[in-house]
């Protein structure tokens, strides 16, 4: 009983059922837009093909995530066996959609092999940096139909990203003296794993991993709107083309990357996506079908990819916590 009520409270604290509560609202105003039951009758009308060729581009879209991050984790000096690695990464994919949920992969690197938690989040934060720049390069160059205050707008991101990464590379030199000095320890645990981070991000911020790093998220990203395309098309959308369902797609995802994410990814991208080919000329119970048929066929190829890699490699996480660090707790060279 009393691990019930713990349990319980657990469940009740604003971080967790606040973006539950958020999630449920948006997809409540969603369905609201469209016809929620023709939307289903089309999902299970599904051509065999187009869930295979989902997901096909589900595993290549596994596939390039995972080496961007093994080459991430490689340039900062965390050597990490397959095993660890691949769970984490599992694990990572499995919880994206949650508020914060990509860290999720730091933590299990970090509780299987006692990697610093703050070293290996500057491989994902980059990660998330490179998905921006293909983001809003994209929408810079295509724009939105019905909305021309996109173009404009993905140039600002564009270039307050590379600012933002600019300072964050500069201003890890002087952090430094500012840690020593703090003399609370939380503070000060909480300012070594950023500054951790922010060696980390110095180290990836070289030409030649900036520019492999997006051209791996371009191709991830590029079979992710492929399947958003031909989902789209298996759910009658007959007429839709390419670049309208990458746009479409592009746009609901640019707003997560910029922060509403934070919150929750679901009902979020199912709302913006739907307005966005409403602009396009597409009615919102056909949006509904695109974004709703999508999450689902999708979250199914994901978790059926992914899944098994959790079941056989959980126990890479140990009861207790005695393992060596693998990096033997060595800073990253300056």
């Amino acid at each position: 009983m009393l691990k019930l009520l713990t349990r319980a409270r657990v469940l009740l604290k604003p971080t967790v059922i606040l973006p539950v509560l958020l999630a449920v609202a948006l997809l409540v105003f969603a369905f609201s837009l469209g016809d929620v039951h023709q939307v289903m009758v089309r999902v299970g009308r599904l051509p065999a093909h187009v869930l295979w060729l989902a997901l096909a581009a589900a595993a290549c879209y596994l596939a390039c995530k995972a080496a961007q991050l093994k080459l991430m984790l490689t340039q900062i000096d965390v050597q990490i066996p397959a095993r660890p690695f691949w769970l984490a990464f599992a694990v990572g994919e499995l919880t994206v959609t949650l508020p914060l949920g990509m860290f999720s992969q730091n933590w299990v690197l970090s509780a299987s092999r006692r990697i610093h938690i703050g070293r290996s989040s500057a491989a994902t934060v980059m990660m998330v940096l490179a998905e921006v720049a293909v983001v809003f390069l994209f929408l810079a160059v295509t724009g939105v139909s019905g909305m021309p205050a996109t173009r404009p707008l993905a140039v600002v991101v564009l270039v307050a990203t590379g600012v933002l990464l600019t300072v964050l590379v500069l201003f890890e030199h002087r952090a430094r003296a500012h840690v020593t000095r703090l003399r609370h320890r939380w503070a000060r645990r909480g300012a070594e794993a950023a500054l951790e981070m922010l060696r980390g991000l110095r180290k990836l911020s070289t030409p030649v991993m900036l520019a492999i790093s997006v051209v791996l998220a371009a191709v991830y990203l590029g079979a992710l709107t492929y399947a958003f395309w031909i989902i789209g098309r298996g759910m009658d959308a007959h007429h839709l083309d390419y670049l309208t369902a990458a746009t479409i797609y592009m746009f609901s995802l640019a707003i997560i990357l910029v922060g509403a994410g934070l919150f929750s990814q679901i009902g979020t991208v199912e709302l913006l996506g739907m307005l966005a080919a409403h602009a396009a000329g597409i009615d919102y119970t056909d949006g509904l079908a695109l974004m709703l048929g999508f999450r689902i066929v999708w979250t199914a190829c994901i978790w059926l990819l992914c899944l098994p890699t959790v079941a056989l490699l959980w126990r890479e996480i140990p009861s207790q916590r005695t393992r060596d660090s693998v990096d033997h707790g060595k800073e990253i060279p300056r």
